[in-house]
């Protein structure tokens, strides 16, 4: 995770030799814009590939009073979600190829950060919607069959109110195209905060088909001793996040 008051200060920071393992794949999450160009540029000279996801808005709660709390309806129960949830969370966001190891990630998020979710009388998880490791409120989810049920604005408001209660900024991305969910998140009540608009992107180096069959070959040369093979053999990836 990588945090800089300067945009410029940034741009020198992640070229700085040892900072990124260019060799490696990287997945930057939440890039200023500015910085775009950057590693567009450090691509095109490393001969490697950059694949952008949709850019985001960052919209946020900046009233100095708490939302109010809609009236919580007699057949369900509002709490926070749990490690019982994380494989239902886990099935729900498969087929978006949102990241690796999903059940792992979900069950970190349940573990260390705020969330809130809806059930039903008999425990049934029907929305939810957690934070991110980069603070942002993320991941809402409401079953189909509910998404007309006021669930919306019962999870946004519980989980700002969570996060206005230990003095944290309430806020979240919004694709750009989303303008559904930008729609709702205004008449909620959250305000566009331009200069905090994201990008995620990856960065994809070029192929080296026999880069990993030199190594194996050079260390079978210098010993076929398993133990001495695992001292030789050295992995380096840096995942970076910027705030």
């Amino acid at each position: 995770m990588c945090h800089s008051k300067s945009v410029t200060a940034l741009k020198y920071f992640i070229q700085r030799p040892g900072v990124i393992n260019w060799e490696e794949p990287v997945t930057f999450t939440g890039l200023p814009n500015d910085i775009i160009p950057v590693i567009t540029e450090l691509s095109r000279k490393h001969g490697a590939t950059v694949t952008s996801k949709e850019s985001r808005f960052m919209y946020c709660w900046t009233k100095p009073e708490p939302p109010p709390l809609p009236q919580i309806p007699d057949d369900i129960c509002l709490g926070t979600l749990e490690q019982k949830h994380v494989e239902t969370m886990k099935t729900d966001w498969e087929s978006t190829s949102y990241r690796e190891d999903l059940e792992g990630y979900f069950s970190g998020v349940v573990q260390n950060f705020d969330s809130s979710c809806v059930t039903d009388k008999k425990g049934n998880l029907l929305a939810y919607i957690c934070m991110q490791y980069n603070g942002a409120m993320a991941m809402l989810y409401i079953r189909p069959e509910f998404r007309q049920c006021g669930y919306f604005n019962i999870l946004l408001s519980d989980l700002t109110r969570k996060r206005l209660a230990k003095t944290e900024v309430a806020y979240a991305f919004i694709p750009v195209q989303d303008t559904q969910l930008i729609k709702l998140a205004r008449e909620f009540g959250f305000e566009w905060v331009p200069e905090g608009n994201m990008t995620w992107i990856r960065y994809n180096p070029p192929a080296q088909p026999n880069r990993l069959s030199n190594v194996t070959k050079t260390v079978e040369a210098k010993s076929s001793n398993l133990e001495d093979c695992l001292n030789h053999f050295k992995i380096n990836a840096i995942p970076l996040t910027t705030l």
